[in-house]
């Protein structure tokens, strides 16, 4: 992305003008002077283009039968996101009982709303059932409450039953393991969800039997552990596989429905960029080289680190991720081609997918403000600013080790000449971009963190106390508080302190 421009279009929804961040026809600065800081902000226009996008390059290689997308609740479960799904007639994959709720709440048809994870509980389940969801069997546990509550009530419950593949053709690194390079088809057994062949097998007979119980297809979710079609190529052959495996030992079943759950990139994916798998290769180098020199005068010792140091820059993403159709396209392509193969006919089967940080990723941006700027030159030189916002309102960013592509909102035309740690207000390091090329910073400077519409909001905490900020949704020129921000009076309402401690 050239930074430098004065006037350019980055995406569908951002835009620099006369050397201003915009988000839609929104300047984001002004944003920030009417709604104070730090925000997040959302276009209900992007997500509503990203919705289509998905529904019409998936029907568009999918022609077999329907395509139903289905967000991923967990993704952006505020009401006023879950009702434009709503609107655009999507459906839901949803974790919680409180992600039912909102996503019924908001209109969404129940029939498309399929209920994930592991544990349940059984109220989780019942309620389910009551209300005509899809619930996706996947522990012998579900299965045991499931019986239960469906002869209670006397009510059909419609089910999946999700799988776990092995990727065994797929073993490039899985994203997914900061740890180290592990291959994806052995990360993706480390994974809880989803259920082995043989797991399967020990009660999906005996679920077929079930008077009040209609299995109606598969489910699986691998997740984002490679942003490549290649990764998405072996994983729908192997989920055609073991989906034909199921069948053919259920006595030839044909399911009316497959769920392929999601894991697609955002296009300038930031999901793991901040992990460099040759860092404790190179680390070591600087720690050797620092005991190497621990005589030598402190005067000759730091200049010589110092050059190390300064070789390391923090630079997201700079290749785009495949596009949604591309994804589209190699996904219903493998399935019409390994599901016959498979023994399932795939006419009439209605193809549905759970995209979440794709749907939502780039739909979003946060702000926040440079308050502090500390730089210090010796014995080593090292720039730090300060912002308003903290790595705990980016927890989901921070367990998936992101880094986010950024600019500085009201100096998107300057030169960027310096390298900076942009921090958080936190007690924590809460270094959030490590040794980035900034223009030349000043309090009062404007951070635009990218592609945020995903997992951050949803996923605030309130360390150190700190009342969590505002989100905005923008429509055009018009802009709208959907989740105001946290008071610190509402940062302790859930505090009680017992009466001998009044006393």
């Amino acid at each position: 992305m050239d930074k430098h421009s004065t006037n350019k279009t980055l995406d569908e929804c951002l835009s620099l003008r006369d050397g201003h961040l915009w988000i839609e026809e929104q300047d984001t600065t002004a944003l920030m002077s009417e709604f104070g800081s730090p925000l997040f902000v959302v276009s209900e226009d992007q997500l509503r283009r990203n919705i289509r996008s998905f529904q019409e390059a998936f029907s568009q290689g999918w022609t077999d039968g329907p395509v139903k997308v289905m967000p991923a609740a967990k993704a952006s479960w505020s009401k006023a996101i879950q009702r434009i799904i709503a609107d655009e007639g999507c459906g839901a994959d949803i974790y919680s009982p409180g992600e039912l709720d909102v996503c019924l709440n908001a209109g969404i048809d129940p029939q498309f709303i399929s209920v994930n994870g592991v544990p349940k509980t059984e109220a989780h389940i019942r309620r389910t059932i009551e209300v005509g969801a899809r619930l996706t069997i996947d522990s012998l546990e579900d299965v045991e409450m499931l019986e239960r509550v469906t002869q209670e009530l006397g009510k059909t419950a419609y089910v999946r039953i999700r799988l776990r593949p092995v990727l065994t053709d797929f073993n490039e690194p899985s994203d997914f393991v900061a740890e180290g390079l592990i291959p994806t088809d052995i990360a993706a057994l480390g994974y809880k969800g989803g259920l082995s062949f043989d797991e399967v097998m020990s009660y999906a007979p005996k679920l077929m039997d079930m008077e009040h119980v209609e299995v109606v297809g598969f489910h699986e979710h691998h997740g984002r552990h490679s942003r490549t079609v290649n990764y998405w190529r072996e994983q729908m052959r192997a989920y055609a596989q073991e989906m034909g495996k199921v069948c053919e030992a259920l006595g030839a079943f044909q399911p009316k429905e497959i769920d392929i759950g999601g894991g697609f990139a955002i296009p300038r994916d930031p999901f793991n960029a901040a992990t460099d798998y040759n860092a404790p290769r190179d680390l070591r180098w600087l720690n050797s080289i620092s005991k190497f020199m621990k005589s030598v005068a402190p005067s000759k010792r730091y200049p010589t680190l110092q050059k190390i140091i300064d070789s390391v820059v923090g630079k997201p993403n700079e290749i785009m991720a495949p596009t949604i159709m591309e994804y589209a396209d190699v996904i219903t392509s493998t399935l019409k081609q390994e599901l016959p193969a498979a023994g399932i006919d795939p006419t009439g089967i209605t193809l549905q997918l759970e995209p979440g940080r794709s749907m939502h990723g780039n739909t979003g941006i946060h702000l926040a403000t440079i308050q502090a700027l500390k730089s210090a030159q010796a014995p080593i030189a090292w720039s730090h600013a300060i912002s308003d916002t903290t790595e705990f309102w980016f927890t989901g960013g921070r367990y998936e080790h992101h880094l986010h592509d950024y600019i500085v909102a009201n100096k998107a035309d300057h030169t960027y000449t310096e390298k900076f740690d942009i921090c958080g207000r936190s007690c924590y390091g809460d270094r959030l971009m490590p040794a980035i090329m900034v223009p030349k910073l000043e309090v009062g400077d404007i951070f635009a963190f990218l592609d945020t519409g995903a997992y951050q909001e949803v996923s605030c905490s309130n360390f150190n106390a700190m009342p969590r900020p505002a989100t905005i949704l923008v429509k055009g020129d018009q802009a709208h508080v959907i989740r105001r921000a946290e008071t610190l009076e509402e940062v302790f309402h859930r505090d009680i302190v017992p009466e001998h401690l009044n006393a």
